[in-house]
């Protein structure tokens, strides 16, 4: 085992593909539902850890999504500390989810391949982490919407107000999910509508942050795929596709069938090359 070797874990709520994983060698945590179950996933995750220790790795990298996207996060936070004797683990914190997840994991499994240390490696995962962003139109009936937090009663009212007139007019929204918040933006009776002001979104950003990398998450629905692609598909600001991935069931389950979703960041912190990285764990706070 290299010097340099460690493993890395995540789960289902990253949507990358099983193929993508074993190719990169990156464990995954199956997960069937991002509602409840934190119990469970925390005492697979105590042995998958455990197993990772035994076949010789001293070092774990455990990227998953925000919290208010799975519950996997703070089951791998109560994990890592179950195991602290016996194996380090560092969790990384997306604060997105979905195909933002996923960027944060190619990364590291790059990092890895090109031999960063892990300190360096976890340290420029958390950095990216803080220029992805996932925005997502999911359906009328979808749970993300809901998932926003409010501090009041009459937020709280006012949101059930809200959830009656979006089941009558069928208005869809437009999320921003961004370093553990969700933001509506949006909201619209058309999908091209919403995803017109995606792109929009996406182009004000190109215009503060330079050009950007986006990957974008389908839930079998080849109308509402095309509605978020053609607007892509523009001059307006520089981009580049990273490709299209399929939701997973739990993840689908949350944000609806028929939902879109693209992740984004700018190529500049995406691209980062793995010199730039060398003593950034020590720079960084855990």
């Amino acid at each position: 085992m290299a010097k340099n070797d460690f493993a890395i874990v995540c789960d289902s709520s990253c949507d990358l593909p099983s193929s993508f994983l074993e190719k990169a060698h990156v464990e995954l945590l199956s997960i069937d539902s991002l509602t409840g179950g934190e119990q469970d996933l925390e005492s697979r995750l105590v042995s998958l850890y455990g197993e990772l220790a035994s076949r010789g790795y001293g070092r774990v990298a455990s990227v998953h999504s925000a919290a208010c996207f799975s519950p996997a996060l703070d089951a791998a936070r109560s994990a890592a500390e179950a195991c602290a004797g016996n194996v380090d683990v560092a969790v990384v914190d997306s604060g997105s989810g979905s195909a933002a997840t996923g960027m944060l994991i190619d990364r590291m499994a790059r990092y890895r391949y090109f031999d960063v240390s892990f300190d360096d490696a976890v340290a420029g995962a958390r950095a990216l982490a803080a220029h992805v962003r996932l925005l997502v139109v999911p359906t009328t009936s979808a749970r993300f919407g809901k998932r926003r937090s409010s501090h009041s009663r009459l937020g709280a009212l006012a949101r059930r107000a809200a959830s009656l007139r979006v089941r009558i007019s069928g208005e869809r929204g437009l999320y921003l999910l961004s370093r553990g918040e969700i933001t509506q933006l949006a909201r619209d009776t058309d999908l091209v509508g919403l995803t017109s002001r995606l792109a929009h979104a996406m182009s004000a950003v190109s215009a503060g942050e330079g050009p950007i990398v986006y990957a974008l998450t389908e839930t079998g629905d080849p109308r509402a795929l095309r509605a978020v692609e053609k607007p892509l598909n523009t001059n307006e600001f520089e981009s580049r596709c990273l490709g299209t991935v399929r939701a997973t069931p739990a993840v689908e389950a949350l944000l609806g069938s028929g939902a879109v979703a693209v992740a984004f960041a700018p190529a500049s912190a995406y691209d980062r090359s793995e010199k730039s990285l060398v003593g950034l764990g020590s720079s960084v706070e855990a």
